[in-house]
């Protein structure tokens, strides 16, 4: 019985033996090892190679499965590069979009987060960062608000404007589904100094307020604490709802 031809050569083409079969079983199977071992490694832990490098890896296991056991081997080059040129091709888009994402959104890397819906899961632009101190008691913070009063608050303000903003609105108005209004007498997690410096140095779980000690400086945290503080009572227009306990003085 003849082995089956290709119609363009018209020349013999047998199938490969079992011990050809068991060659591309094992260099599969160590192939296979590289890529599940490399990722234990201390050493490489991290580093910006080991995921292209899989991926290579990858792409060269589905070239050996297609170019043996689908017969693309002995086929004409035009066809080999046909059939595996898209593959590449997505290969190097997926490292190319993946590079640009570990260098510029968090929270891979040191990127930014850039979107509200990026905010609203937590991630924050990180910044000089200087983690959470506990609150001053409150007379040094109200001295220290009457301080920050005198400079119209113009240190909290911009912090306001370049962080909280994107969520409570320029004005302090609040946003549905992300900020409450900052600007009516109510403090849905307490208005005294101390308590809006926690809140926003330590942030709320399970609600679009991340902690804002991994980017901001305890003294940059007291002095937006001391900004929203000095919106209280100005009620903008077209403000939320009051939310939470209302602050009397």
């Amino acid at each position: 019985m003849s082995h089956p031809t290709h119609a363009d050569g018209g020349h013999d083409l047998p199938h490969s033996h079992q011990k050809h079969y068991l060659i591309v079983a094992a260099v599969l199977t160590v192939v296979t090892a590289v890529e599940i071992g490399i990722l234990f490694l201390p050493a490489v832990n991290g580093t910006w190679w080991v995921v292209p490098f899989i991926g290579v890896l990858a792409v060269f296991k589905f070239g050996l499965v297609v170019g043996e056991f689908m017969h693309l081997r002995p086929d004409h080059g035009v066809y080999k590069f046909l059939f595996m040129s898209p593959m590449f091709l997505a290969l190097f888009s997926f490292i190319a979009l993946s590079a640009l994402a570990v260098v510029t959104y968090q929270p891979f890397g040191g990127g930014y987060a850039i979107t509200q819906r990026d905010r609203k899961a937590g991630f924050v632009p990180p910044s000089a960062g200087g983690g959470f101190e506990v609150a001053w008691p409150e007379d040094k913070l109200k001295a220290a608000f009457a301080e920050a009063e005198k400079g119209g608050f113009a240190k909290g303000k911009a912090t306001f404007a370049s962080t909280c903003a994107n969520c409570h609105r320029g004005d302090g108005g609040g946003m549905p589904a992300l900020g409450p209004n900052m600007t009516d007498d109510c403090f849905k997690h307490g208005g005294s100094l101390a308590e809006l410096y926690t809140t926003i140095g330590k942030g709320v779980q399970g609600t679009a307020m991340p902690a804002w000690s991994t980017s901001m400086s305890p003294d940059a945290i007291r002095q937006a604490a001391f900004f929203v503080r000095s919106l209280k009572g100005k009620n903008v227009a077209g403000g939320l709802e009051c939310v939470g306990t209302k602050v009397a003085d």
